[in-house]
């Protein structure tokens, strides 16, 4: 018995072919996106960290000075607006173009 060639395995191996491409292509591309959105977040935390380091390290110093209320910028891998305040009550407040943090430190009547 002769075999015969059947035209349409060339077509079965070429569909095949195209779809563990796309697979492929669909699974790089989700890895990609998920690995953008981790950045993201590792960026802004990364971000925060720095503003909350700059606001401590620049309370830290004002509490030195007996000044009641202070407003200034600071350049540190960025631009900082720094706001110190002692009284009514102490607080201080750091901005830059995309997020403000600001503490407030209340007195607790009652306590000593």
């Amino acid at each position: 018995m002769k075999k015969i060639s059947h035209p349409l395995n060339n077509g079965f191996i070429l569909l095949e072919c195209i779809i563990a491409l796309s697979l492929l292509t669909t699974t790089v591309f989700l890895f990609q996106t998920s690995q953008i959105h981790v950045l993201k977040k590792t960026k802004e935390s990364q971000e925060e960290l720095q503003m909350l380091r700059v606001l401590y390290e620049e309370t830290k110093e004002r509490r030195n000075y007996e000044l009641e209320t202070a407003s200034y910028q600071v350049k540190r891998d960025g631009n900082f607006t720094i706001f110190y305040q002692k009284s009514p009550m102490t607080q201080a407040k750091i901005s830059t173009n995309q997020q403000d943090w600001t503490f407030i430190r209340e007195k607790i009547k009652g306590l000593h």
